[in-house]
């Protein structure tokens, strides 16, 4: 190898250079790559060195990167897009030659105009490649008091937009960020230095025509200049704890215009979610839709600070910026009443800060705490009602973070709350409101949560829910008043449903107070709906797939899946809103007696597959997903799976009839 020249070292020897790979492990990967070159024509396509370390999870995409900017190497465009995992080989080989065909056609139009991959992609590979910033080209993060120095033809004509200034340096929206030419002339006339970023071009060229317009409606009325316009008056209704975002009606800061991005487009995107996170080369946003983080904008590192700091105003937080913060606020946006929460957190390019979005009263709010709206197949939403109307006995609703828990439990409640019954809540906080129903929150100043729990016994309630299951004492008073007669509801963070059995037994729980009561477990995740506008059908995954699922009864052949490919209604994402996959246990005799004899939790498991029918998450998935209410993919993405099911298989056919409602043919 040659070590002399740093310039020509290879990327196998940059990598074992940097410790991403030992000597053999090159030769081994060197040898694969051969072979796969050696059959390509017949089976595969060659796969370059980088793509292999990123699929064996060697590196990822963002470490490669780095390692080729450090010794200035670039990777090329189509080998990136396959190391993303965007496009196939194949589909890269046949670009490249449509490319040589079509001359002045840049190889990721050619992908675009074929439809293999979408603008969006696009931009953010090349965002990747180019190592400069994504911005999503609005007027509300534009400077405008900067555009009266620049021609606006030649903005037009170069497609190029300036967007925030600092210092001497000029952060520049473009559709080329190597135009090296257009980048002299903007340093020419700003005397500044420019720092280039990235846009999608469409959206760029609608912005920039969106300004022009502005600025020719302004000439019509000179006593109204551009810059000093005041924000419209819908915009009156961006509003936090009472407060406008907007501390000058007649001029909006920069920092509150990037708010008002912030807000108004989290609300138009269906964002659960705002994450703000200081990166080493710029701020990164981030909106959480239907489960999932996705990509928003970059922004300027200058912003950071005074940006973070009105949103610290808003929400009623000290502007220190060492200690994490948290605090819950009342928020207009739209004309729609939301509960706006901050959170802050020092990291180390300054603070990270998430912003979470929780709809209040409303049809919106109606309709999700629905039973029937949740995702429960007709078999579990038979089973799961029979439980509730039982009159006694503890309920609980298992799953990690953000698995909809909460959302399950004010479900239950909605679908209990009748006029001949009393409801009575211990939140720690109340998160909705049920109207008919008593709800109290936790004051931390009045003794602990297991004793305002026990408080609810003297109340002569017929159902009652605990927020969450966080200690030995909330789970003994829990349990004390299922006990009692009373029916509990409750959350509590556990994998799955027989293993949220044994966490409690971990807590402290007996074994005979488990057996000896009625307990019901409900383990779930959350996946995307497929939009029902543009779903597409899709050929089923290969047997290898079912198999990661513990589904080993399943033939692929002639099955029907519906995968995303995206539209106007998903914003382009192929998935609208989404649902939960579930498990149900309840106990039975069979599986007390296993608890007495502290059983481990396969045997446990098993006993409840065959005594207690237990439909496996995965199993219940695959049903929604033959349904073409999900994809395949969104299953595999977070269904527990245990391979002990795999011990008990069903085929799909009776995997659909069980699930809709017909398991008396099969149990």
């Amino acid at each position: 190898m040659n070590q002399s020249d740093p310039q020509n070292l290879k990327l196998g020897e940059i990598l074992i250079k940097e410790g991403y790979l030992t000597t053999d492990a090159l030769n081994k990967l060197l040898d694969m790559q051969k072979e796969q070159h050696y059959i390509s024509s017949a089976r595969k396509a060659y796969r370059p060195l980088g793509q292999m370390c990123v699929e064996l999870k060697l590196i990822t995409p963002d470490e490669l990167q780095k390692v080729l900017r450090k010794h200035n190497k670039s990777i090329l465009l189509g080998e990136l897009l396959v190391n993303l995992s965007l496009i196939r080989p194949a589909q890269l080989e046949q670009a490249l030659k449509t490319q040589k065909s079509a001359l002045g056609l840049k190889l990721g139009e050619v992908l675009v105009e074929q439809g293999v991959i979408s603008e969006a992609q696009l931009v953010d590979s090349l965002s990747l490649q180019l190592d400069v910033p994504r911005i999503f080209p609005s007027l509300d993060l534009v400077d405008r008091t900067l555009l009266d120095s620049f021609d606006e033809r030649y903005l037009e004509e170069e497609e190029c937009l300036p967007v925030h200034r600092e210092g001497k340096t000029l952060t520049v929206l473009m559709v080329d960020p190597l135009n090296q030419r257009a980048i002299e002339y903007l340093e020419k006339i700003s005397q500044c230095q420019i720092k280039p970023a990235i846009a999608p071009p469409s959206r760029l060229r609608e912005v920039i025509q969106e300004y022009l317009e502005e600025r020719r409606q302004a000439r019509l009325q000179p006593l109204q200049p551009l810059a000093a316009a005041a924000p419209p008056a819908a915009e009156s209704s961006l509003k936090v704890g009472g407060v406008s975002v907007y501390t000058n009606t007649e001029q909006m800061r920069q920092e509150e215009k990037v708010v008002q991005f912030l807000l108004k487009n989290a609300m138009k995107d269906r964002a659960s979610d705002i994450h703000i996170e200081p990166q080493e080369r710029g701020l990164r946003i981030r909106y959480r839709i239907d489960g999932v983080l996705h990509h928003k904008t970059d922004l300027p590192s200058e912003l950071t600070a005074p940006m973070i700091s009105r949103l610290k105003q808003l929400c009623g937080l000290d502007d220190k910026r060492r200690t994490p913060q948290r605090n819950r606020m009342q928020a207009t946006i739209l004309d729609r009443q939301l509960e706006l929460s901050m959170a802050t957190y020092p990291s180390q390019w300054g603070e990270t800060v998430t912003l979470g979005i929780k709809e209040q009263q409303g049809a919106a709010h109606e309709l999700l705490f629905n039973l029937e709206r949740t995702g429960f197949s007709p078999l579990y939403l038979r089973r799961y009602q029979q439980q509730l109307e039982q009159p006694g006995g503890l309920l609980i609703v298992t799953g990690p973070a953000r698995s909809g828990k909460t959302t399950s439990l004010y479900a239950s409640i909605r679908y209990l709350n009748e006029q001949n019954r009393s409801i009575i809540t211990a939140e720690n906080p109340i998160e909705h409101l049920i109207p008919g129903t008593v709800q109290g929150q936790w004051d931390p100043g009045y003794g602990t949560f297991a004793d305002h729990i026990r408080a609810m016994g003297y109340l002569d309630s017929d159902m009652m829910m605990v927020g969450e299951i966080d200690s030995p004492a909330t789970l003994e008073a829990s349990l004390e008043l299922a006990l009692s007669g009373a029916k509990v509801l409750t959350a509590y963070p556990a994998f799955d449903a027989t293993g949220a059995l044994l966490r409690l037994a971990g807590m402290g729980l007996e074994s005979y107070l488990i057996a000896s009561s009625h307990v019901t477990v409900l383990s779930q995740r959350l996946v995307r709906r497929l939009c029902p506008h543009c779903k597409v059908a899709i050929a089923p995954p290969p047997a290898a797939f079912f198999f990661s699922l513990g589904l080993v009864g399943i033939d692929p052949d002639g099955l029907q899946f519906w995968g995303p490919k995206g539209c106007e209604h998903c914003q382009q994402h192929g998935y609208q809103g989404m649902m939960a996959i579930h498990e149900l246990l309840v106990i039975n005799e069979a599986i007390r007696e296993a608890i007495l004899e502290r059983k481990p939790a396969a045997t446990i498991r098993g006993i409840a597959r065959t005594e207690a029918k237990l439909v496996s998450m995965a199993e219940d998935g695959i049903y929604k997903a033959l349904e073409g209410l999900t994809s395949p993919q969104e299953i595999q993405r977070v269904a527990f799976v245990n391979e002990y099911d795999s011990q008990t298989p069903w085929d799909a056919a009776e995997i659909q009839a069980i699930c809709s409602g017909q398991e008396a043919e099969f149990f």
